[in-house]
């Protein structure tokens, strides 16, 4: 009997002990992608055709990857772009004014999801993407509505190296 206490009371404490870690080995993966193609170059300006088209064709990509939470900014196109998968997980994207780039990169860390998705624009996402800890990217054309990047983080993503892939999706016509 005192022999079962004696593990009982091993195991405890290596539970105890390295719990924290297990935790902290957790993996979030962000997935990061531009607006999808618009109408115009107005500042609010709305998905064209094809933007609706590779909305679609986004949700259909991400539906089983498990998404928790989504970030978007406050301009239109990028909420429409996530509409389609909000919609499939039932999910309500969470808009950042476009002005405030480091508010979007506080909310991403503070975020308890384990995968999120964001939406944004072609000048600031690269910046975005160093700022989680993402290397340096080539700049996005402002032609280019089908980057999309996966960065993962370990533990809390600050003291961490992340995993990271740039990537193309969904080609649609024009």
């Amino acid at each position: 009997m005192r022999r079962f206490w004696k593990f009982a009371n091993l195991c405890a404490l290596a539970f105890v002990a390295l719990a924290p870690r297990a935790q902290a080995q957790e993996a979030r993966t962000i997935y990061l992608v531009r607006h999808a193609d618009k109408v115009s170059e107005d500042t609010d300006s709305p998905l064209s055709e094809a933007g609706r088209a590779r909305a679609k064709c986004l949700a259909k990509t991400l539906e089983d990857a498990q998404i928790q939470q989504i970030f978007t900014s406050d301009l239109q196109r990028t909420q429409q772009t996530a509409a389609p998968l909000a919609e499939k997980l039932h999910l309500k994207p969470v808009a950042i004014p476009i002005a405030k780039p480091d508010d979007l990169i506080a909310a991403i860390r503070s975020s308890r999801a384990r995968s999120v998705l964001v939406v944004w624009h072609d000048a600031t996402l690269p910046g975005i993407l160093r700022a989680l800890g993402a290397p340096e990217i080539v700049p996005i054309a402002h032609t280019e509505y089908d980057r999309f990047f996966v960065l993962t983080l370990a533990g809390d993503g600050k003291n961490s190296e992340a995993g990271f892939a740039a990537l193309r999706y969904c080609d649609c016509p024009r």
